[in-house]
């Protein structure tokens, strides 16, 4: 078992690239299993989650490979319609595949995904999305069984979920007729992923607003080559990396319209904010300030995977903050780690109350998350002394060589083996 040993109070400097996103690479990967063809995935992040979506997609019948940033797949052979529940317990966007299976094949048989444990994550809305299409959908316990083709028309969501909106923009291209899905969620990754659709010959519009237009009934071979959008996540974790240590640092391959909410939480933070192209500036101040009161919501609102990192945040900052989770109901799990350091920190229901200028001291602490994982390492960042961070596989989930890219910017952190 990995772990990281963190010596704290040492500024970060210099500049570092932000990777593809983890949030886009994975509905890319997935929707590859459509249509039969070729396709060079370039920016892909080396990371646990995409390791495992190539474990799946190989298990289908996929010939991949990952050479330096670059994950090429050939899904020609692809004929297996059942995603292994041993493979799908790893991870939650295995589900992604319900979808484009039912595209490629007409059918897909997946069971109840995996992933971190942040709160109720069901999976109602996607379900519940396939049956407005016209597609038959069976559960068996952990099983779930779905047959069928889109027959057109208009399907609403009950809530803009990224995972659903995601799944049924694949699912859309078995019929011939055109679907209109309503309420959709807006995030940047969905706009991704309609890219790569388009890449890839489908007729997808509307993705970013509320409404998403799919055109099914082409069964054409296509090859494609395709650049991932940078990830606003790992460039927001960086960001407050370096406010943490009370640093300075560029960041390329970042736009700032990606991150709005977030930059403006920073810069109510004391944070300077410069961006020119795509990169940006950020500048730490001397003393960092409470941003007040910040609610996770949907994209455009401040994202709730930047959220753990800002409660570590508000940890070193003057006076109180309240922080509200709307978007999942348990996502405070690195509460208890950080009050081991000496945070002063409560819940009450969905707000996280942060009495800030509470120095932090090094401890042993664990990642029960990918996202709390992160936080975790920017507390060590922040305390006095060594904290060691284990169960880091988490954070292995969704950042590539997390250490590598802090020890870039001068940050000290060693990862180590354990017994």
């Amino acid at each position: 078992m990995d772990c990281y040993h963190i010596r704290g109070g040492v500024p970060l400097r210099g500049e570092y690239r932000i990777k593809g996103a983890k949030n886009s690479a994975l509905p890319i990967l997935a929707a590859a299993v459509a249509r039969s063809g070729k396709h060079e995935i370039h920016d892909c992040p080396r990371i646990g989650d995409v390791l495992v979506m190539e474990e799946i997609l190989k298990s289908l019948g996929a010939v991949t490979s990952f050479e330096g940033n670059c994950f090429s797949i050939d899904t020609e052979n692809i004929e297996k319609t059942l995603v292994p529940g041993e493979i799908m317990s790893k991870m939650r966007s295995s589900v992604f595949l319900m979808g484009s299976l039912l595209a490629r094949c007409g059918e897909a048989t997946i069971h109840r995904p995996g992933g971190c444990r942040i709160g109720k994550r069901p999976i109602d809305i996607h379900i519940e999305g396939l049956k407005q299409m016209g597609f038959t959908v069976e559960t068996h316990d952990e099983e779930i069984r779905c047959s069928g083709k889109a027959r057109g028309g208009r399907v609403r969501l009950t809530y803009p979920s990224v995972g659903a909106t995601e799944n049924l923009m694949m699912a859309a291209l078995s019929g011939e007729e055109e679907t209109v899905i309503e309420n959709c969620a807006r995030e940047p990754e969905i706009v991704d992923l309609q890219g790569f659709m388009r890449t890839c010959g489908f007729d997808v519009a509307g993705a970013g607003t509320g409404s998403i237009v799919v055109r099914g009934g082409d069964r054409r071979r296509t090859d494609s080559m395709y650049f991932i959008v940078e990830d606003r996540i790992e460039a927001a974790t960086y960001m407050a990396a370096v406010m943490a240590a009370k640093g300075q640092a560029v960041f390329h391959n970042i736009r700032c319209e990606l991150m709005k909410e977030v930059l403006k939480v920073y810069e109510r933070m004391g944070a300077v904010v410069r961006s020119f192209g795509n990169a940006i500036e950020i500048i730490a101040p001397e003393r960092i300030k409470s941003p007040g009161f910040v609610v996770t919501e949907p994209f455009p609102g401040f994202p709730t995977d930047c959220q753990p990192q800002l409660v570590t945040l508000c940890t070193g900052a003057g006076g109180l903050t309240t922080i509200r989770e709307e978007v999942f109901d348990s996502r405070f799990t690195h509460k208890k780690e950080l009050i081991k350091m000496g945070a002063n920190i409560e819940i009450c229901g969905k707000n996280a109350i942060i009495k800030g200028k509470t120095p932090l001291r090094g401890a042993e602490v664990y990642a029960a998350d990918l996202r709390g994982g992160a936080a975790l390492v920017l507390a060590g960042l922040m305390a006095e002394g060594e904290t060691v961070v284990k169960d880091i596989y988490h954070i292995d989930r969704g950042y590539e060589n997390l250490d590598e890219g802090l020890k870039q910017l001068g940050g000290i952190i060693e990862r180590r083996t354990s017994d």
